[in-house]
C-alpha cells in the first residue's frame, strides 16, 4: 500500500507574494491597452426617414438658485453671469383696491392676495410707455432691493405681470411690496395726527440705521425725502422708491447731477458736481430731520437758482476756509461766488428754532445732529454712524423702540398722493362755493 502524499502548508494570508525577478533582468511596466478607434458616423437620412431612439443622455444638474424667482444660468464666459426669471406670478392672485401713490412710471395701489389675504403694495410699471420694454428705474429698484435685507429698507416681496390674450410679453408688470399705512410726508401734513418726542427720535434714529447699512453696502439712495419714507401701524420707518439709487464706489468721477428732489438736494449738486459720494444723502437726511420737528419744509426753493439763495441765506456763504476744494469739484461755483465782504454768515441754528410746534423738544445736542448732517463742504458733513452717535439720542427721553411707541392715530392711513387729492378736493369744494355765493 502506496504511504500517503503529504500534507500541502495552507496559503499565505494577504495578497500572493510574486517571485523577484532573476539578476539581471529588469521589470519593466505593461504597455498601455492600444486606444480603440472612433466609432463611424451614421450615414445621413433623408427626409421622411425614421430618426434613430436617442442615446442615454445623463443626467444635468439643476442650476443654482440665488432667490425663489431667479436662477444662475450656465455661464457662456468665466466673467459673464445671467439672471433669467424662472417663475411670474399673474397679478390676477392679488384683489385691487384703491390707489395710494403715483410715481414717475406707474401707479401705486393697496391690494391683497386672494389665498393668504395679506395686504400688500402694488407698483406698477407701465411698459409700454418705454422703447426698450423696461424702465432702467425699475431695474436698478429691483437689483438693489434683491440685495438689500434690513428693517429700516422696504421689502420687496415679488414680481408679477398682466398680460393680454394673444401676447406673449407682459402688458404690466407690478412690484409687490409689504403694505405700510403712512408715509411721512402724509403723518407731517396731516393737522389731526398729533406726535410725540419719542416718535421724532425713534424715526431719526431709524432713518438713520437704514442709511447707514445702505451706505455700508455702498449704495446710494439719491432721492430721500419724506413722502419715500414709510411708516406702518406698528412704528415702523422704512426707506422706499429706490429708483434712482445705484451702487457706488471712490472711482466713479462722472455721475448724474440731477438727482435728489429740489428742497432736499445739497450744495455740492445744486453747484454742479458730478463727482459725489455718499455725504449727498446725509445733506437730504438733515432737511428731513428739521421738517420733523417743524412739520413743514425747511429749506424750500421755488428752483435751483432760488434754492442755492434760500441755502446760503440760512447755512452762510462757502469759503476758501470751510471749502477749501469747491472751485475745482464744482463748476457753476464761479456764476454763484459773492464778492468779497459780502458773505453770509451762518446762522442755521437760528433758523431752526423758529416756527416750531414744541420749542422745547429742539434741544442743543439735536440742533448740533442737523447742523452736522448740513455742513456745506461734504468731506465735513456727518456720516450715518457718526450721527448714530450723537448725543441727541442718549438724551432723555430715551430713545424708544418702535413697538413702544403709540401709534393709535386719528387717521388710519395717509400717503403724500392721498393727502394731495384731499387737498385738491376741499380747494374744489371751497371754490365752487365763493362761485355760488
Amino acid at each position: 500500500m502506496a504511504p500517503p502524499p503529504p500534507a500541502r502548508p495552507p496559503p499565505p494570508k494577504g495578497p500572493p507574494i510574486r517571485p523577484p525577478p532573476p539578476k539581471g533582468l529588469v521589470s519593466r511596466p505593461k504597455p498601455p491597452p492600444p486606444r480603440r478607434p472612433p466609432p463611424p458616423r451614421p450615414p445621413r437620412q433623408s427626409l421622411g426617414s425614421p430618426r434613430p431612439p436617442p442615446a442615454t443622455a445623463i443626467p444635468k444638474q439643476a442650476p443654482k438658485r440665488i432667490s425663489d424667482d431667479y436662477e444662475i444660468c450656465p455661464r457662456p464666459t468665466q466673467k459673464q453671469r445671467i439672471f433669467v426669471p424662472t417663475k411670474m406670478n399673474d397679478v390676477q392672485i392679488y384683489e385691487k383696491d384703491r390707489q395710494v401713490g403715483q410715481g414717475t412710471y406707474g401707479s401705486v395701489f393697496v391690494g391683497r392676495h386672494s389665498k393668504s389675504r395679506d395686504i400688500v403694495a402694488l407698483k406698477r410699471i407701465n411698459t409700454a410707455q418705454e422703447e426698450n420694454g423696461f424702465p432702467i428705474t425699475a431695474i436698478r429698484e429691483v437689483k438693489i432691493l434683491k440685495a438689500l435685507k434690513h428693517p429700516n429698507v422696504v421689502n420687496l416681496r415679488e414680481i408679477v405681470t398682466s398680460k393680454e390674450q394673444g401676447k406673449n410679453l407682459p402688458k404690466n408688470v407690478f412690484m409687490v411690496f409689504e403694505y405700510l399705512e403712512y408715509d411721512l410726508y402724509g403723518i407731517l401734513e396731516t393737522p389731526e395726527i398729533r406726535l410725540t418726542q419719542d416718535h421724532i427720535k425713534s424715526w431719526a434714529k431709524q432713518l438713520l440705521s437704514g442709511v447707514h447699512y445702505m451706505h455700508k453696502n455702498r449704495i446710494i439712495h439719491r432721492d430721500l425725502k419724506a413722502s419715500n419714507l414709510l411708516v406702518n401701524s406698528k412704528g415702523e420707518l422704512k426707506i422706499a422708491d429706490w429708483g434712482l439709487a445705484r451702487s457706488w464706489n471712490n472711482d466713479m468721477k462722472h455721475l448724474t447731477n440731477k438727482v435728489i428732489t429740489l428742497w432736499y438736494r445739497p450744495p455740492e449738486l445744486l453747484l454742479g458736481s458730478n463727482q459725489y459720494n455718499t455725504k449727498i444723502d446725509m445733506w437730504s437726511v438733515g432737511c428731513i430731520l428739521a421738517e420733523m420737528f417743524r412739520r413743514t419744509g425747511f429749506l424750500r426753493g421755488r428752483d435751483e437758482v432760488s434754492q442755492l439763495e434760500v441755502i446760503f441765506s440760512i447755512c452762510g456763504h462757502p469759503t476758501k476756509e470751510n471749502w477749501p476744494l469747491i472751485g475745482k469739484t464744482c463748476k457753476l461755483w464761479r456764476k454763484f461766488k459773492p464778492n468779497d465782504g459780502e458773505e453770509n454768515p451762518r446762522r442755521i441754528r437760528e433758523a431752526l428754532k423758529i416756527k416750531l410746534p414744541n420749542p422745547r423738544w429742539m434741544t442743543e445736542n439735536a440742533l448740533d445732529l442737523i447742523d452736522n448732517l448740513m455742513i456745506l463742504n461734504p468731506e465735513k458733513r456727518w456720516s450715518a454712524q457718526q450721527a448714530l452717535l450723537a448725543e441727541y439720542f442718549f438724551d432723555e427721553p430715551t430713545t424708544k423702540e418702535a413697538s413702544d411707541l403709540s401709534m393709535r392715530f386719528a387717521v388710519g392711513s395717509m400717503h403724500e398722493w392721498e393727502h394731495r387729492k384731499k387737498h385738491e378736493e376741499l380747494t374744489a369744494q371751497r371754490q365752487s362755493m365763493m362761485r355760488a355765493k
